[in-house]
């Protein structure tokens, strides 16, 4: 239970971190292509996933952030990404 807290809390925050991003980066006039946001989410959700099995190598350093910051992020970018297509509707 304190485990799905603690990643609600991520989720939430790495999700208000990339809205944040978002809007000083629409502040600002930039424009980032759909293809690079599409592989943005692609890459985060694969960073979210535990690696399945035993792996050779093992990890030398954990991940900086818990995987629901990942979930959160990538679905932040989800959520622009339809702000987007419905836009240009």
């Amino acid at each position: 239970m304190a485990g799905e807290a603690m990643d609600d809390a991520a989720y939430r925050e790495g999700y208000e971190d990339m809205m944040r991003m978002h809007a000083e980066a629409q502040r600002r006039g930039w424009h980032v292509p759909e293809r690079i946001i599409v592989r943005e989410i692609m890459r985060l959700e694969h960073s979210a996933t535990p690696p399945a099995g035993d792996r050779l190598v093992p990890m030398v350093e954990p991940k900086p952030y818990p995987p629901g910051w990942y979930r959160g992020r990538a679905a932040a970018l989800r959520a622009i990404l339809r702000d987007l297509h419905q836009l240009s509707r």
